[in-house]
C-alpha cells in the first residue's frame, strides 16, 4: 500500500503523527485542519491573555497614580479633581481655607517628599515635554522643598546683601519659585517648548498692599524666554523681562532689576533648566538645576 508517515508540530507543541492513506484522505486532512485550528485558537488565547494583562497593569497603574494624588493632595488638605463637587467656586475657596489651616499647622514633610518621589517613579521614562496638551497653561504652586536651604524675602535688605555680596540665594527667584514666606500664590503660565525661542515661561507672584487706605492687587511677572528642549523631560530657559500689573492692567510698572546686570553680576543666574518628573491633567512635579522640587496644581478655570 501507498502509506506514507509525517510529522507535523502546531505552535501550540502539539504532536501529531498521522497515517496518510489516499483512500482516507479525508479523515486524515480533517485530523490536520483540526490541529492547525487548534493551534490558531491557542494564539489568539495567548494573545487576548496577553492584551487582557497590558490593560490590567494599565488599570493597576491608573489606580496607584489616583491613590497617591489623593495621598498628596491629603498633605495640603485640597480635593482632587476626582472628588470635588461641580461646583468648582466653592470647592477652590474651600481647598484655600484648608490649606491654610494645613499650612498654619505644618506639611508633614516626610509623607511629602515619600509620596512625591513614588509619583516620580510612575513616569520614569515618560516624555513629559511632548505631553503639551497637559504640560503647557497656568499652574498654581503649591509648595517647593529643597533641604538646607535659606529662606530670603524680596523686601529684605539683607536678603539682597547676602545675594549681591556674599551668594546668598536670589530674592527674585525666590519671590517667583515660592522660597518665601511673603507672597502666597504663586502661579507658572507655561508655553509649548518645542516652540522656542518663541515660547515664555511666566512666574506670576500675587500680593496685595494699601496705599492712602486703598488696597490694591498686584502680579509681580517674570518672564523667561525658553531657550530649547534639553531633553525629554526639561527645557532650558533665561529670565528676560519683568513688571507689576496693578489691578488687572490698571497700571503697569516695570520691574527695577535688570536681568542683563543681575547676568553681569552673577554669571548664570538667570539662566538654567527645568524638568517636569510628574504630569497629569490636575498635578505636575518639576524639579529645578539646583534639585528644588516644585509641586503644582492645574488651575481649575484654566
Amino acid at each position: 500500500e501507498n502509506v506514507r508517515t509525517f510529522t507535523m508540530t502546531t505552535n501550540a507543541s502539539v504532536l501529531c503523527d498521522v497515517l496518510v492513506d489516499p483512500r482516507f484522505s479525508c479523515k486524515t486532512s480533517r485530523k490536520v485542519h483540526g490541529a492547525r485550528n487548534y493551534a490558531r485558537r491557542t494564539n489568539r488565547s495567548r494573545a487576548n491573555s496577553h492584551a487582557s494583562a497590558s490593560s490590567s497593569s494599565a488599570k493597576s497603574d491608573d489606580v496607584t497614580k489616583e491613590m497617591l494624588k489623593r495621598e498628596l493632595f491629603d498633605v495640603f488638605g485640597i480635593a482632587s479633581s476626582s472628588s470635588s463637587s461641580n461646583d468648582e467656586r466653592n470647592d477652590d475657596e474651600r481647598n484655600q481655607r484648608q490649606r491654610k489651616k494645613r499650612l498654619a499647622k505644618g506639611l508633614d514633610k516626610t509623607k511629602l517628599q515619600s509620596v512625591v518621589a513614588r509619583l516620580e517613579q510612575t513616569m520614569v521614562d515618560e516624555n513629559t515635554i511632548e505631553r503639551t496638551e497637559l504640560l503647557c497653561g497656568r499652574w498654581k504652586l503649591l509648595c517647593t522643598y529643597k533641604e538646607d536651604v535659606d529662606v530670603v524675602e524680596f523686601f529684605d535688605v539683607k536678603s539682597w546683601q547676602r545675594y549681591l555680596f556674599e551668594k546668598g540665594p536670589s530674592p527674585v527667584q525666590s519671590l517667583v519659585l515660592g522660597n518665601t514666606s511673603t507672597v502666597e500664590n504663586v502661579y507658572q503660565v507655561l508655553e509649548d517648548p518645542k516652540e522656542a525661542p518663541n515660547a515664555k515661561w511666566q512666574n506670576v507672584a500675587k500680593f496685595t498692599f494699601e496705599f492712602n487706605g486703598e488696597r490694591k492687587d498686584v502680579e509681580l511677572i517674570i518672564e523667561a524666554d525658553i531657550e530649547g528642549v534639553r531633553d525629554e523631560q526639561s527645557f532650558f530657559y533665561r529670565f528676560s523681562n519683568g513688571y507689576f500689573d496693578v489691578n488687572r492692567g490698571e497700571l503697569k510698572l516695570p520691574y527695577p532689576v535688570n536681568f542683563d546686570f543681575i547676568e553681569s553680576v552673577r554669571p548664570g543666574q538667570t539662566k538654567g533648566w527645568f524638568q517636569t518628573t510628574y504630569l497629569d491633567e490636575e498635578l505636575r512635579v518639576s524639579v529645578g538645576q539646583k534639585g528644588s522640587k516644585f509641586i503644582l496644581m492645574r488651575e481649575r478655570s484654566d
